[in-house]
């Protein structure tokens, strides 16, 4: 299949014959391995085609097909920025079953599913956005998605801050120590696909709570009478379009190579919320949340949570949340691509 304005295979350009002939066009050594993230175990070292010398060489004739795996609310707006971005792009989303094609199609998007998918077409851009609860075994699932990377382009897998250990309040940024595995089992799950990803030379976006007009735990706590939380217990929260902006970042910097991949970036607007002021908020919004009210919070003592920042990532990646927080966002109207809601909307 020729990459669209390409006389060209994207396989052909991008393949690693090429990568290594870029390579011999420098006598600099390779740079270490450098990550935004605190107490990332050692990794193997990567392959040869990660340098930035030859990434520098490659990336103007690398095709820029993109394959999302779990193209749900986030991997679809994933999908659209790149679109935007690249036009001529493939963009593929992978799923489970069939019940989300029609959607997919409408947005551009050429769907497959995963029973469909082989070995033999690999690309240079990959984003793994599914959640853990859709598998048994998820680092197996990362490790598939890994396989249908070229090594090129770049790839990003979308963790959790969840994997901080912090939780009493404290500040907590791309620095703050993470869980050691055998310590958190939602944490192992999310840690032990890192480690997937960054030892094969992909990025890791860690992402704070994800909402939308219509989606979050906002929803959750208006339709909820008892929340067995204490009312100052701290959200970290991002956007979904913020959030795939962040993503989209991640790989493009791979692609120009301000980033050398093995990576760890941590998306949040940086405005933790208690959940009481959650709800304040859409309550001071009738025609947003018309239908709700202050739940009982029938803890008063606890876990209070952790306090994110991410002066690094937005440094390294240049990148700015269009909505700096979540009481700001509900303020202005909750207006997002997402609102008015649809009466129907099989993804959200």
């Amino acid at each position: 299949m020729l990459a669209r304005g390409s006389s060209m295979p994207c396989e052909a350009r991008c393949s690693p014959g090429n990568l290594v002939l870029a390579e011999r066009l420098s006598s600099r050594s390779r740079p270490r391995v450098k990550t935004c993230g605190a107490d990332v175990r050692r990794r193997r070292r990567r392959p040869l085609h990660r340098s930035s010398v030859v990434m520098a060489a490659v990336s103007e004739s690398c095709c820029r097909d993109l394959l999302v795996v779990g193209p749900g609310v986030l991997g679809s707006l994933v999908c659209q920025r790149w679109l935007k971005t690249f036009p001529a792009a493939t963009v593929i989303g992978q799923t489970n079953t069939d019940a989300s094609h029609e959607r997919l199609v409408a947005l551009g998007i050429s769907p497959r599913l995963k029973a469909d998918a082989g070995e033999s077409r690999r690309f240079p851009f990959v984003v793994f956005s599914a959640p853990p609860s859709g598998s048994d075994d998820y680092t197996a699932e990362v490790e598939a998605a890994l396989k249908l990377w070229d090594g090129t382009g770049g790839f990003v897998f979308t963790s959790s801050t969840a994997v901080y250990a912090g939780k009493d309040g404290e500040d907590c940024d791309e620095t703050t120590a993470q869980f050691q595995i055998g310590e958190s089992p939602r944490a192992d799950k999310l840690l032990n696909a890192e480690a997937a990803v960054l030892g094969a030379g992909g990025c890791v976006v860690r992402l704070s709570g994800l909402y939308h007009s219509q989606r979050g735990a906002h929803m959750y706590f208006l339709k909820t009478p008892t929340l067995a939380s204490r009312p100052d217990a701290l959200v970290n929260l991002v956007h979904y379009e913020d959030a795939a902006a962040a993503c989209v970042r991640a790989l493009s910097a791979q692609l120009e190579g301000s980033s050398e991949g093995g990576e760890i970036f941590l998306a949040t607007d940086g405005v933790p919320v208690t959940r009481e002021k959650m709800v304040e908020a859409c309550l001071a919004c009738p025609d947003a949340y018309d239908d709700g009210a202050m739940p009982e919070f029938s803890v008063s003592d606890g876990p209070l949570g952790k306090s994110m920042t991410n002066p690094q990532t937005r440094e390294k990646l240049g990148w700015e949340p269009v909505y700096p927080s979540f009481v700001e966002f509900v303020a202005a109207g909750a207006k997002d691509s997402f609102y008015p809601p649809k009466k129907k909307n099989t993804w959200s």
